[in-house]
């Protein structure tokens, strides 16, 4: 089962200069930014933040950590920097945001349910694919053809859209979705309404369920790992792949394809450690450079395949 989500509660409100009225707002403005108050939570891939703010200062709750951080200046959106660490940042534009702890870049964090522009979504039996990109909806049908690209409009559901032009609406629900075809795990469940046709199918980007925490491996092929040994896994946004692999750590990179995930030929360190644990890493190094796909149980424990065995891991709170 994919692990239970957040729930957006983004309720902000504006009070007016007169102190006689209300305004209600869903996301950090930059006009009103001084006046503002906000509360939301966030996914920035797998990582869940907690933002509350109110003028110049905003209280952001991650990784167990409750940080103070203060409005800096920026060329647009509502950007706030710790006031301890310069290093790290979180950048308001619209309802998504861009965060740095201590210099290290994290996933576009956004909503629950929030569709993130380029969106891809597909389906099987039959193929359909629908691509979002600059507020624009293109659909494409096997032996119907592309409909050409539509301005779409959001809807009062978050995660939900349509056209006018020609009518089709989607629903996005952060829920585990496997490809019918290929098993590709992906974020989304995706359910498309045109022309009186109901079209089901997965969307978003699989990365998301990979990146975002250090994944803590718990057995290596069925065999459990070495007591008071440590294996991780973390996966970052510009494609390298590093962590721990038992004596040694390692670095490399991970490719995502329609059928599955891979890593290429990993760099390591060069201590010794005692002989079971330099064996259990090279275990370790061999299915990470023989991986060929991956997917979640359902206590939400990441399921890795290699053609030597598998890992599971599960995500270090």
């Amino acid at each position: 089962m994919y692990p239970k989500t957040l729930t957006l509660a983004l309720a902000a409100t504006l009070t007016t200069l007169a102190g006689c009225g209300t305004k209600a707002v869903d996301q950090p403005a930059q006009d009103v930014i001084g006046e503002i108050a906000f509360s939301t939570e966030l996914h920035c891939g797998r990582l869940p933040v907690t933002a509350e703010g109110q003028g110049e200062h905003l209280q952001m709750r991650v990784n167990g950590e409750q940080l103070e951080l203060r409005r800096a200046i920026s060329a647009s959106g509502a950007r706030y920097v710790a006031e301890t660490d310069e290093e790290t940042s979180l950048w308001f534009k619209g309802e998504q945001a861009w965060l740095v702890l201590q210099g290290t870049e994290y996933p576009l964090c956004a909503p629950v349910g929030a569709i993130i522009e380029p969106y891809r979504a597909s389906g099987n039996e039959p193929f359909w694919s629908v691509t979002l990109e600059h507020g624009m909806l293109s659909l494409n049908r096997l032996n119907e053809g592309e409909l050409p690209a539509q301005p779409y409009v959001v809807g009062d559901t978050r995660g939900q859209i349509s056209t006018q032009e020609h009518p089709v609406s989607l629903q996005v629900t952060d829920q585990l979705c496997h490809d019918s075809m290929s098993g590709m795990p992906y974020p989304q469940q995706v359910s498309v309404q045109v022309d009186g046709a109901t079209l089901q199918g997965c969307g978003g980007e699989p990365a998301r369920l990979l990146q975002g925490g250090e994944w803590v491996v718990e057995d290596i092929n069925g065999g459990g790992i070495i007591d008071r040994s440590r294996v991780t896994l973390n996966f970052w946004t510009d494609g390298r792949v590093s962590g721990r692999a038992s004596c040694n750590s390692y670095m490399g990179q991970y490719q995502l394809t329609g059928e599955g995930l891979s890593i290429g030929q990993t760099a390591t360190t060069r201590m010794a450690c005692a002989p079971s644990l330099m064996e259990q890493e090279q275990r370790v190094l061999r299915n990470l450079e023989n991986l060929q796909g991956f997917d979640f149980d359902e206590t939400g424990a990441l399921l890795l395949r290699s053609a030597d065995g598998s890992f599971k891991a599960r995500l270090e709170n």
